[in-house]
């Protein structure tokens, strides 16, 4: 159980070190990424781009008594973590397994909303794992972290996650995730980024959603031999490596084909994955000529993106946000990097691994 007290005042020498984190947006193929479901499914392939939002937080050496981590966000009082809470709250699990002996704090600046189908838990993950690195003076590749951060998450969740929120949070970019037996391979696209954020809009609806809940149905149906989703989740795969190919082509056409069949298929997955809210948002994006959207993440609620001709982004951006009250315009912009800590003094980039 977290514990009540006062953090410890920071020594005024150590400097704080702020941590920047990318959230992303999947294109086509989410879901595959969930270990054994890739393996069902030969050939898959995730692919996401980091967008310019994200995770940001700051921690502070010595900002809390030895054995405890002092963590405070915008939507929680200030408190302390011991190592019991590593359970159940994914900043003592991430911290105490990299920083044992704690004595530090944790302070969220800025962070998506939860539940925006963005993997802002994840990119949260990928921020305290490099600040608690730096903090010790230590390093750890990028497969590594992965691995890491995915069983972490996985215990705190109760469910399996997969891999490809952790790595457009660590490496920045558009991405294709290959999918493979012993491991993914990562492929960055070279697709120019300036084309890539004029045919992207991602709008959170304001409609939160657990993914991990989601994701838990079509995992389980797949698992039980459900030969419906078991098609669905092959059509994914198809949609997926043809977005690919366009994006590598700059074929603007048939992206929109590849994330449109990506989105029949996936919203016959299962019940949760879209709702009458969501598909209203949806549905004001191509009447006002989107060329194909779709539910981030697993669906469900969260953020929608949209991929659209250069001109008619401002109509569907507008369009999308009159339909779904308290809805924005999670960025613009396509994230060229990955994680980033920045001291007083300098700016360490991830580790490669």
């Amino acid at each position: 159980m977290a514990r009540r007290g006062s953090p410890r005042p920071p020594d005024s020498e150590t400097a704080p070190l702020d941590v920047f984190a990318p959230v992303r947006a999947d294109l086509a193929g989410g879901t595959l990424d969930l270990w054994p479901l890739y393996c069902l499914h030969p050939g898959s392939i995730t692919v996401n781009a980091a967008l310019a939002r994200g995770v940001r937080i700051r921690l502070v050496a010595g900002g809390a008594p030895s054995g405890s981590i002092a963590f405070s966000s915008p939507a929680s009082a200030p408190r302390l973590l011991g190592p019991e809470d590593a359970a159940h709250e994914l900043a003592a699990a991430v911290g105490f397994h990299i920083a044992p002996g704690g004595g530090f704090a944790v302070e969220v600046i800025e962070q998506p909303p939860v539940g925006s189908g963005l993997g802002a838990s994840s990119a949260f993950a990928v921020a305290l794992a490099r600040g608690c690195l730096a903090l010790a003076g230590r390093r750890l590749g990028v497969a590594r972290t992965v691995a890491l951060l995915r069983d972490l998450e996985s215990r705190v969740l109760g469910v399996p996650t997969g891999v490809q929120d952790y790595l457009p949070a660590l490496l920045g970019g558009l991405l294709a995730l290959h999918l493979n037996p012993g491991g993914e391979r990562v492929e960055r696209l070279g697709t120019d980024r300036g084309w890539l954020a004029a045919r992207l809009v991602v709008i959170y609806s304001g409609i939160t959603h657990a993914s991990g809940m989601v994701n838990w149905e079509v995992y389980r149906a797949r698992i039980d031999g459900d030969r419906r989703v078991a098609r669905r989740l092959d059509e994914i795969a198809v949609a997926a490596t043809a977005c690919r190919a366009a994006l590598l082509a700059g074929d603007e056409a048939a992206v929109g084909r590849a994330v449109a069949a990506e989105w029949r298929a996936r919203r016959e997955l299962a019940p949760s994955v879209t709702n009458t809210a969501l598909d209203a948002i949806l549905a004001a994006g191509a009447s006002a000529g989107a060329l194909a959207g779709k539910a981030c993440g697993a669906g469900g609620g969260g953020s929608v993106l949209f991929w659209v001709a250069p001109e008619r982004r401002g109509a569907v951006r507008a369009a999308a946000l009159a339909a779904a009250p308290g809805a924005f315009e999670v960025a613009s912009d396509v994230a060229a990097r990955g994680a980033a800590v920045r001291s007083g003094r300098a700016t360490m980039s991830p580790g490669r691994g």
